[in-house]
């Protein structure tokens, strides 16, 4: 191991990457070697599968009672409309950007999003002042083609709270179930010595499996909003760059899902 690790020294190159995941491989070895395998899985990993699994089923149960379709055709329910009347009369309505917000946005014969000529990403870039550039990505992930920005923003937000909303009702059901599970649990680690052991030995195994979930994870979700020129790109550019970070990042199982391949070439 010493070897193989001292190989790709002497090939390569160290970059902050590098040093920011051998930082986080030993905290999170020594986390997992105090607390054992119980005690994380039970603790700080369980909560974040129950956060992250109440945001999955919150993001798909909501769309259903928000939004119908017929004959191809999106229609707002009016537990979409309470929220999303009062959003959109709170988004500005005159100037360069009102008239923008409120342009139908087509979509074009190279899937492109467009407002007008132009795409919505250039478009929000030249009308929105300081953080135009930032927010496109955003913007274009949220429109929807046949309607205006304005109703598409102001329902991606109603989704949102409603989802939010949902979301916290779900964590706090789901967190007193942990709860009452990891009780029983713990008391039986506390009287048996052997088993207690071993516990700590895989924790000390799935506590790195857990960085490394975060580490492509946080990949994945930067790698989505990347266009090859944005501040996700920059944001890739900083992650894969590494003697460990490279193939580390590049081989990320999560950037297959989102069809994705990195380095992303800048749009021509």
């Amino acid at each position: 191991m010493v070897a193989f690790v001292s190989a790709i020294l002497y090939n390569s190159y160290m970059a902050i990457m590098d040093f920011v995941i051998i930082g986080a491989a030993v905290l999170f070895a020594l986390i997992g070697l105090i607390k054992g395998g119980a005690k994380l899985f039970f603790g700080f990993f369980m909560l974040l599968v129950i956060m992250v699994g109440a945001a999955f089923i919150s993001s798909a149960l909501c769309p259903l009672f928000l939004e119908s379709e017929k004959d191809g055709a999106v229609s707002y329910t009016g537990a979409a409309k309470v929220l999303m009347q009062p959003i959109g009369k709170a988004l500005p309505s005159s100037g360069d950007f009102g008239t923008l917000l409120d342009t139908v946005v087509t979509k074009g014969e190279d899937s492109e999003l467009y407002v007008g000529e132009i795409t919505l990403k250039q478009a929000v870039t030249d009308h929105v002042p300081y953080v135009g550039s930032f927010i496109a990505s955003f913007a274009d992930k949220a429109a929807a083609p046949g309607v205006s920005l304005r109703t598409s923003l102001s329902y991606t937000a109603t989704k949102y709270v409603y989802e939010t909303a949902v979301w916290i009702v779900l964590v706090i059901i789901l967190a007193i179930i942990r709860n009452i599970i990891r009780k029983k649990i713990y008391r039986f680690l506390d009287k048996n010595s052997a088993p207690s052991k071993i516990d700590r030995l895989i924790g000390l195994v799935f506590n790195l499996a857990i960085l490394l979930v975060i580490l492509w994870g946080a990949g994945a979700i930067v790698a989505r909003f990347d266009d090859g020129a944005n501040w996700a790109h920059a944001a890739d550019e900083f992650m894969i760059k590494g003697a460990i970070a490279k193939p580390l990042m590049l081989n990320n199982p999560l950037l297959k899902l989102i069809h994705v391949t990195l380095p992303v070439p800048a749009a021509e």
